[in-house]
């Protein structure tokens, strides 16, 4: 069953990015903290309530730093743990600024994960990705950021489950340009294993066939994990349905068991990019937690997801010739398909 333990604050569709494989309504809208912070009240009063988490995206949550620390400090009141806050790492218009933001953060009770979105979607420049994460370390410790990059189709891909490892060099190595990029962009790998070498970390990558898997930047000092996945397609992308296998149905847990709270006011139960379909919203940040997750109960989609299954609807729309030719191996893909087609 639907039974979240973590709540996700979209703290604002605003950022300073404009990346192309985003799917966040670029309509302007910002959380009020104080809806925030009553409806946290109402999940710390619920008998019904197993939260033990808070984390934050966007948008550019950090472009809305009163919001953050607001929210942090009630939710150190309240008990609750920190999950990550998903940032670009790109907002800050001087060193200045990004200590004093990140300080604000950390004087406020923050002790989760710095996740930091850093590839060829986002852009950004090496120079400045770097002197985030040295920031970010100065501040919260050695271990304290991660980074999620999204691997596009021009990208390399490694080969099954192997493991590279380089280290550092006292060669300079050129800085990666922000976007626009040259006729030859660099991938990701390619990103981080500059990145790497610019913070004289030794690097190791571990990547399956299509891309997929994982990154260590460490020294004595440092641990930056790297986690690449494959881009997401909406149901409507030409190449959404292009891949050999379906996917592996693990009744929305890794993407669920949250409540997401959009920019809106909107709670979708995931933070998968198909969570702003109108069908899978349960509520608003204005109900009480038990609200919420009564109209959860009631909500046909939750149901799909995390009792039935989204697998268990292929067949069904294979008789009814409403399955599209190919499979799909993104889950949140499938259930865009689902929503836009029952």
């Amino acid at each position: 069953m639907f039974n979240p333990t973590e709540i996700i604050f979209a703290t604002t569709t605003a950022c300073n990015l404009h990346c192309p494989h985003c799917f966040i309504k670029r309509a302007p809208s910002s959380l009020k903290a104080e809806q925030a912070l009553s409806f946290l009240q109402s999940v710390r009063e619920s008998e019904n309530s197993q939260i033990e988490r808070i984390g934050f995206s966007g948008g550019e949550p950090f472009l809305c730093l009163d919001f953050l620390c607001q929210v942090i400090k009630a939710s150190v009141d309240y008990d609750f743990m920190f999950d990550r806050i998903m940032t670009n790492g790109d907002w800050w218009k001087s060193e200045e600024d990004l200590r004093s933001s990140l300080q604000k953060v950390y004087d406020s009770g923050y002790d989760g994960k710095i996740c930091l979105s850093y590839d060829t979607f986002h852009g950004q420049s090496e120079e400045r990705a770097a002197t985030f994460i040295q920031s970010a370390w100065e501040i919260f410790g050695g271990d304290s950021v991660e980074i999620q990059s999204v691997k596009n189709e021009g990208d390399g891909s490694g080969t099954a489950l192997s493991e590279t490892r380089s280290k550092p060099t006292s060669q300079v190595l050129p800085a990666m340009p922000s976007l626009p990029t040259p006729v030859t962009p660099p991938n990701v790998p390619q990103m981080l294993r500059f990145l790497a070498n610019r913070l004289n970390l030794d690097y190791v990558e571990n990547l399956s066939k299509s891309g997929r898997g994982i990154a260590t930047l460490t020294d004595e000092e440092h641990f930056l994990p790297a986690y690449i996945q494959t881009e997401c397609y909406q149901s409507s992308d030409a190449r959404a349905f292009k891949d050999k296998e379906w996917f592996e149905d693990d009744f929305c847990e890794s993407m669920g068991q949250i409540l997401f709270v959009h920019a809106t006011g909107d709670i979708a139960p995931c933070c998968g990019f198909a969570n702003e379909n109108t069908k899978l919203l349960i509520g608003k940040i204005t109900d009480t937690f038990d609200t919420v997750l009564q109209k959860s109960r009631e909500n046909k989609m939750v149901s799909i997801c995390f009792e039935k299954g989204l697998s268990s609807l292929i067949k069904t729309l294979q008789k009814k010739g409403k399955l599209p030719q190919g499979k799909t191996s993104d889950i949140c893909t499938f259930c865009d398909f689902v929503m836009q087609n029952l």
